[in-house]
């Protein structure tokens, strides 16, 4: 599982609900073999991630999951629900708070905030039925963004153990190891955030009502996008504006998508 976590492909490098129960399944029902997932993902969809956490948890075999580059963001929500989660010793792992595209009046950005307490919330639950840290300290460790080496994951009892370089180390089928730059792995994350808002409507037209709208992204800490002009260039060189094509998903909809979560343990 290398890419970006979403609930569609947009740009072909997004990992799917759809594509994981593809793979883990292959449209066979029953299919019950043990399963070994490299991860190397910068984030996404919380929902998506939520999906794939919850399809994971319900496959009948043993799921061990390697976090082989990065697992940052909403990877770490779907990497929790693997019966063994390993590191490769150059790997990251980060921890942060959810964040949200919303515009409208004081009562739509209200609204978007209440959504993001339920959304920090619900992960916490997931985070909490394997790390045994207070929950108010992993809060914590989200509000100030948390980077972790294997080292560090291990001991914070995000993971299970540091996946072995060598042949016969304990990890069987380990990863082949790397060295994540954290910049580079910065820059990913932050990345997802920046195309999520080129498809996202920031603002209506002057005299048009429109309902509000927020992305459910665990990304990086952007505050919600008050009003701020979108435009194109008509052929004189003067500045139209223009209306987004995609009208963005309702608050609505995704706070039922988005209702704390309560994992259930095998």
């Amino acid at each position: 599982m290398n890419g970006y976590i979403d609930d569609e492909v947009w740009f072909g490098d997004e990992i799917t609900p759809e594509s994981l129960r593809e793979t883990l399944y292959g449209g066979k029902s029953g299919f019950t073999d043990d399963v070994h997932i490299r991860l190397n993902s910068y984030g996404g969809s919380c929902n998506a991630a939520v999906r794939m956490y919850d399809d994971i948890r319900a496959y009948p075999g043993n799921v061990q999951i390697t976090v082989s580059g990065t697992a940052a963001s909403a990877a770490t929500v779907l990497s929790m629900a693997a019966d063994r989660l390993e590191m490769t010793p150059g790997s990251l792992f980060m921890i942060h708070d959810p964040s949200v595209i919303a515009w409208g009046n004081e009562r739509d950005l209200n609204e978007a905030l209440n959504l993001l307490k339920a959304c920090k919330e619900s992960i916490l639950n997931v985070y909490g039925t394997r790390c045994k840290k207070p929950r108010e300290e992993i809060a914590g460790m989200m509000t100030a963004t948390a980077w972790m080496d294997a080292g560090q994951a291990l001991a914070d009892g995000f993971i299970d153990g540091i996946a072995e370089d060598a042949p016969g180390g304990g990890s069987k089928n380990a990863a082949q190891p790397r060295v994540v730059n954290r910049k580079d792995a910065e820059a990913k994350v932050k990345a997802w955030l920046d195309r999520r808002t080129s498809r996202t409507p920031q603002l209506s037209r002057p005299g048009e009502e429109q309902a509000p709208s927020t992305g459910d992204d665990h990304t990086s800490h952007a505050p919600p996008v008050a009003e701020q002009g979108v435009h194109s260039t008509s052929g004189d060189g003067t500045a139209q504006p223009t209306q987004p094509e995609n009208p963005g998903t309702p608050i609505a909809q995704l706070e039922h998508r988005l209702g704390l979560i309560m994992p259930t343990r095998r």
